[in-house]
């Protein structure tokens, strides 16, 4: 299992390797409509740029073949874990437990938001030692919200 860096090539991709996770995932919870608008806001050209531009970094989680993206920044001294989606086969296999390990090798606690209905993620953290400082209500306009969980994994528990 490793990280590796996105590379141009990758970004071409990745709206591709996202939909169809973001819409076996969130359909279901804030409906396809958003889905649809969160996928276009984060995943096309402009999206994607406007991240970057604002020190978010994109990797792969290969283990042979791609399995996973992740995406993070450092956010208030902290290690942001934006994204992390595996392949619906990927699942369960450790992958994230490595993603946070490896992120917790920074030495910073590693923070993120959870949708609050994304039951699967939000059990995925807690196992691996994630708590919840707060929740969280995001007006994304147009009458759409999401309803996080913000979520802390402390890096001082962590032992190398």
């Amino acid at each position: 299992m490793k990280l590796i860096p996105f590379t141009k090539e990758d970004f071409s991709m990745i709206h591709g390797f996202m939909y169809p996770i973001w819409h076996e995932t969130y359909d279901g919870v804030i409906g396809a409509e958003q889905t649809d608008f969160l996928i276009e806001r984060y995943f096309s050209d402009n999206g994607l740029k406007e991240f970057q531009s604002k020190g978010y970094k994109y990797f792969k989680v290969v283990d042979e073949t791609t399995v996973g993206i992740t995406v993070i920044a450092e956010k208030d001294g902290d290690t942001y874990l934006d994204k992390l989606y595996l392949l619906p086969g990927s699942r369960g296999k450790g992958y994230a437990s490595f993603v946070f390990s490896e992120l917790l090798k920074l030495g910073r606690d590693v923070t993120l938001n959870v949708n609050q209905g994304n039951a699967r993620a939000v059990a995925c953290y807690r196992k691996n030692g994630f708590i919840i400082d707060e929740e969280e209500i995001i007006d994304l306009g147009d009458g759409m919200i999401n309803r996080d969980y913000k979520m802390r994994l402390k890096a001082e528990n962590f032992k190398l």
